[in-house]
């Protein structure tokens, strides 16, 4: 009973970190790599073996997470707010939509319901984490 309770515990708190995190909390800055929109995105290590992220174009549709990893995504360029003409989304496997035009931040989680992201019209999003 103990580990059931833990583990809705668990699942309520992710979800909640994912919604909140949604909103447009603060984030650090990203470092940019590059993408290859036709193949996905390119995750490099430095010499050292530390994170660098990837860049997604601001127009596509990417599967969540062979082309889109977990992690915090963020618009380039650091925008105030999420600019006019800017959509997104994240859909399940059904195209219904879980989270949309909720801020110039996107955490990917692992939901198993999340399975694409699809952005048009914005700038291209770096993943900070």
């Amino acid at each position: 009973m103990h580990s059931t309770l833990r583990s809705r515990a668990a699942l309520v708190g992710a979800f909640a970190f994912f919604a909140v995190a949604l909103a447009g909390c603060g984030a650090p800055s990203a470092t940019d790599t590059g993408s290859d929109t036709e193949t996905g995105p390119d995750t490099e290590q430095s010499d050292g073996g530390s994170f660098e992220g990837v860049t997604l174009s601001g127009d596509g549709s990417y599967s969540i997470p062979d082309q889109m990893p977990y992690g915090g995504y963020q618009l380039e360029g650091e925008p105030d707010e999420q600019p006019a003409g800017c959509t997104w989304s994240i859909q399940d496997a059904d195209g219904d939509i879980s989270f949309e035009n909720t801020g110039q931040y996107v955490f990917v989680t692992d939901i198993p319901e999340a399975v694409t992201f699809v952005t048009a019209g914005c700038p291209d999003w770096q993943q900070f984490e």
